[in-house]
């Protein structure tokens, strides 16, 4: 096959273009198909989930995980601008989703060196969880979000971060965030320092 001939790339697009889901299927349709065998599986439970006839494994649409931290210093919380889509240019805070079997607090220590090329401590308990949907798919997510502090570098935009900016508990409402549930997560960290 010659340069791109189907590989899903045109000669002017290098980013290969995944296919199309199949017709009915969104974020809460349950597994049809073992993802470790391929096995058709039986009628989802009340729960949710299905089981493979073949290898005995449930499968269950859940979730993913992701991050965020609320840095506050002298009275302003630090927020990002998004780069890139999903709800580019929108407010977002640094975080984002945990890789397979990673603790969330080294989770969003990763993030936060990624997205603003600091460290940075990350304080326990989690002060948010908030289930959403991520993108226009309407992937299902499931946000925690720590307080943290930076204690190595001065912060700059990197990564899918445009901007970063510090602002007080009187601008957050006025602020075009992604996720509502960031706003208040921003708002609670700077009424309860």
């Amino acid at each position: 096959m010659g340069s791109g001939e189907g590989s899903g790339k045109s000669r002017n697009d290098p980013k290969p273009h995944p296919p199309p889901p199949a017709p009915g299927f969104t974020p809460e349709t349950p597994f049809r198909f073992c993802p470790a065998d391929g096995t058709k599986l039986g009628e989802p439970r009340p729960s949710g989930g299905a089981t493979c006839p073949i290898c005995g494994r449930s499968w269950y649409r859940n979730p993913a995980p992701a991050v965020g931290a609320a840095i506050v210093r002298d009275g302003k919380a630090l927020v990002t601008v998004r780069a890139r889509d999903p709800y580019k240019g929108k407010i977002d805070v640094p975080g984002g989703f945990l890789e397979l079997g990673e603790h969330p607090m080294d989770g969003l220590k990763r993030e936060v060196m990624e997205e603003l090329g600091v460290e940075a401590n990350i304080f326990w308990p989690p002060v948010m969880f908030a289930p959403h949907t991520y993108g226009d798919d309407g992937v299902h997510a499931l946000a925690i979000g720590f307080r943290a502090e930076i204690v190595s570098g001065t912060p700059s935009p990197t990564d899918d971060v445009a901007d970063i900016r510090y602002v007080a508990l009187n601008e957050i409402d006025s602020l075009d965030f992604a996720w509502n549930h960031d706003r208040e997560f921003i708002r609670n960290a700077l009424e309860h320092r």
